[in-house]
């Protein structure tokens, strides 16, 4: 049997799969362009016209209308206020210019010190807490409060912020008063507990005494006393020419004048303050031998090296505002602060502190005035109110001829 042929292959296919009449479509296929209908237009809003103006009728005639008077000039707008600017902190405090007003150092019009007479033994910065006593604070939960805000603190203030605010001004605080502050109401220099420059077979040690120099050590309280002292307190080479500027002999000879010639009755005390045990140390090796040159043996007992024991409260309570700057103070024979500078002086600040030395000279040269207790001053006041008020008073005589 032989095979069909591709012609017979043909017909029987076209008789098995007849081909239809309608055609299919291919929902794939594109769309006509005529069947598809044009998007809609987009939206559009129209802004509302605004309402007429209403008409009003006349009451009068035209004739009569009288024109109307001119407006009344407006007042002038006060000038815009200036741009609040808050005090920058943080990264942006870098951004502050040196004449910045935040930093502008106004005079002192109030007295500074501490609230109380200072001892001679205190703030010597040791820890005198029995074992029991530490046993006891370690447990104390107000204690660790306590320590832990210290200590916060301490890590928020930048290292170098001190020396940052130094281009502010030089780092001047406040400017000196003009005035002494009155006995009255001045306030007390605390006790700066340390080593002076005298030798050791200069220095009578006290035995018994644990005080952190080995029993050399001397509080200013003791040499202050009954004195009229001229106080510099500074914590680096840069404070010492600050302070230099208040007390140095060739820019203040008068003030050099009048030490000279009260010798006896004024003095000046220098103040040296360093917390960190290594530049202690170096201040110790190196620096004090220059210091004993320079000065006599009557000056060297009067040239503290302290170490420890000045607080963050004295800090405040004195004015040190910023650790890198150089502070003068005034004080008196009952320790109390009468005028205080700060930074580099200017030229008026060196006529009051020379003025300030005469004023005190001639007031501890006069007898003291007896001072009444607030009890005493409140009995006395009343006795007079008293005697004002008890007083019968005293009929006034009518002239002749006035009617009655």
């Amino acid at each position: 049997m032989k095979a069909p042929t591709p012609l017979g292959l043909r017909a029987l296919r076209s008789l098995a799969f007849p081909p239809s009449t309608t055609s299919r479509r291919c929902y794939a296929a594109v769309p006509d362009r005529a069947q598809i209908q044009p998007p809609p237009p987009p939206r559009t809003f129209k802004t509302p016209p605004l309402p007429p103006e209403p008409q009003w009728a006349d009451s009068t005639p035209s004739s009569t209308t009288p024109t109307p008077p001119p407006p009344p000039p407006q007042a002038q707008k006060p000038p815009p206020a200036p741009n609040f600017r808050p005090t920058p902190s943080g990264p942006s405090l870098r951004k502050k210019r040196d004449n910045d007003e935040d930093f502008t150092p106004y005079p002192l019009t109030r007295p500074i010190g501490i609230p109380h007479p200072p001892d001679p033994m205190e703030n010597m910065g040791l820890d005198k807490r029995s074992l029991s006593q530490r046993r006891d604070d370690f447990h104390d939960y107000n204690k660790h409060l306590e320590r832990r805000a210290s200590m916060t603190k301490q890590i928020a203030k930048p290292y170098f912020l001190d020396w940052s605010n130094m281009r502010f001004h030089k780092g001047k605080v406040f400017v000196a008063p003009e005035r002494l502050f009155r006995a009255d109401v001045a306030l007390w220099f605390p006790n700066f507990f340390g080593r002076t420059l005298l030798k050791k077979r200069d220095v009578e040690k006290r035995m018994g005494v644990t005080d952190g120099y080995g029993g050399l050590g001397r509080g200013t309280t003791e040499v202050l006393r009954n004195k009229i002292s001229v106080v510099s307190l500074v914590g680096n080479d840069w404070a010492q020419r600050q302070v230099d500027s208040f007390c140095g002999k060739t820019q203040n000879p008068e003030l050099h004048a009048l030490l000279a010639e009260y010798k006896g009755l004024a003095q000046r005390v220098e103040v040296n303050w360093e917390t960190n045990w290594l530049k202690w140390w170096i201040l110790r090796l190196f620096a004090v031998r220059n210091l004993r040159k320079s000065r006599a043996v009557d000056e060297q007992g009067r040239y503290f090296l302290v170490r420890r024991g000045f607080s963050e409260i004295m800090k405040e309570a004195v004015g040190v505002l910023n650790d890198k700057g150089g502070y003068v103070y005034l004080v008196d024979g009952q320790c109390r602060i009468r005028w205080a500078g700060s930074a580099e002086a200017e030229e008026g600040e060196k006529k009051s502190l020379a003025e300030g030395v005469r004023r005190l000279v001639k007031e501890s040269r006069s007898p003291p005035k007896p001072r009444l207790n607030p009890v005493e001053q409140k009995e006395k006041l009343e006795a007079a109110v008293l005697d004002v008020m008890d007083e019968p008073s005293v009929p006034q005589k009518t002239p002749m001829g006035a009617s009655q």
